[in-house]
């Protein structure tokens, strides 16, 4: 069967994405992969996938996307997003988030051979509970009951396939990333950024905080698991054990051989200081270096609770020390640090 089985992998030149495809591609299965037109990360989608190009928002695009021999089943892994820390409304992010995962919905529904759909949404899509209380899958999504542009939107996309589930028989599941950090992170995303910043001694101060981040590994292995696992219309949350912004300094040092991050704001302060900071680039036009948002991800309640995912889907999470290592080692590797 597994010959007659091709897996269409949306942001297939992103930083989960790619590790999916590199995954899938190494225990033997078809993998194609979907990127944007002339998107200069496709050289990083792993050989062996067979790359289609196009957008969500384009459903001829699409079609190609899906159009497979007959004969063949098709599993997609819906990854592709456009993720954002802004969290003020953008139609960009609403029209790719949300139209583009309505776009893959109705051609799984229109396709007979797609046997499943897996959306990758985001822990930013469930909302945040009491401090000290652990954060749970949930059965509805209300955009209003989340912060920032890009959460409204993972909100929607994510009831919008719990409704073709519901109401059009979709058999489809969800998995909820937290945080994302590991090695071939080629993009250099937010968290890379900050891990280089404190290799180089390029940050003078972190805050009081704590965030809630995965091994892309992990990540990548679980949203395999959900296509082979997960059950329709359920949710998984993949996340990890907080980490407080000291702690994660204190393990990059460690394992770089670097100068520790000196000092750490309070809440209030850096809260202060990203409205500053916000009004200086607003007014040159440039992107502030932290926002009030930045601090609020910080200050926020990030702790998830992944019980369902390593009961129904065998997931796990490796250390934040093992992870810091390997991505410390890949970054040396890639000439991104000495």
């Amino acid at each position: 069967m597994k010959n007659n089985v091709k897996y269409l992998v949306t942001g297939a030149a992103g930083f989960l994405g790619g590790t999916i495809c590199r995954q899938l591609i190494e225990r033997g299965e078809n993998v194609r992969a979907f990127v944007l037109p002339g998107d200069p990360a496709m050289k990083y989608v792993p050989q062996g996938a067979e790359i289609v190009e196009g957008d969500l928002t384009d459903m001829a695009s699409l079609e190609k996307l899906f159009a497979v021999e007959e004969g063949t089943a098709t599993i997609v892994l819906h990854i592709a997003s456009i993720v954002t820390v802004n969290p003020d409304y953008s139609s960009k992010v609403m029209e790719v988030n949300v139209d583009g995962t309505r776009n893959i919905i109705r051609l799984c529904l229109s396709h007979p051979e797609c046997k499943k759909l897996v959306y990758c949404s985001s822990t930013g899509a469930i909302p945040e509970a009491a401090m000290g209380k652990a954060i749970k899958e949930v059965r509805r999504f209300d955009p209003d009951e989340v912060v920032g542009c890009y959460s409204r939107s993972k909100a929607m996309a994510s009831q919008a396939v719990l409704d073709a589930v519901h109401e059009q028989g979709l058999n489809a599941c969800i998995v909820h990333p937290s945080g994302i950090m590991g090695p071939e992170d080629y993009a250099i995303g937010e968290t890379t950024g900050t891990l280089i910043k404190i290799i180089k001694g390029q940050m003078p101060a972190g805050i009081d905080g704590s965030f809630n981040l995965c091994d892309v590994r992990d990540l990548a292995a679980g949203t395999i698991a959900a296509a082979d696992k997960g059950k329709a219309g359920e949710c998984y949350i993949l996340a990890n054990e907080p980490v407080s912004f000291r702690d994660f300094s204190r393990m990059v040092s460690d394992e770089a051989g670097c100068k520790k991050v000196g000092m750490f704001l309070p809440i209030w302060a850096a809260n202060m200081m990203g409205g500053m900071m916000e009004k200086q680039a607003k007014k040159k036009g440039t992107k502030p270096m932290m926002t009030r948002f930045s601090v609020y991800n910080l200050a926020r309640n990030n702790q998830f609770d992944s019980t369902k995912a390593i009961r129904e889907l065998g997931y796990s999470t490796r250390s934040y020390r093992d992870t810091i290592h390997d991505e410390i080692q890949w970054l040396k590797e890639t000439g991104k640090i000495a």
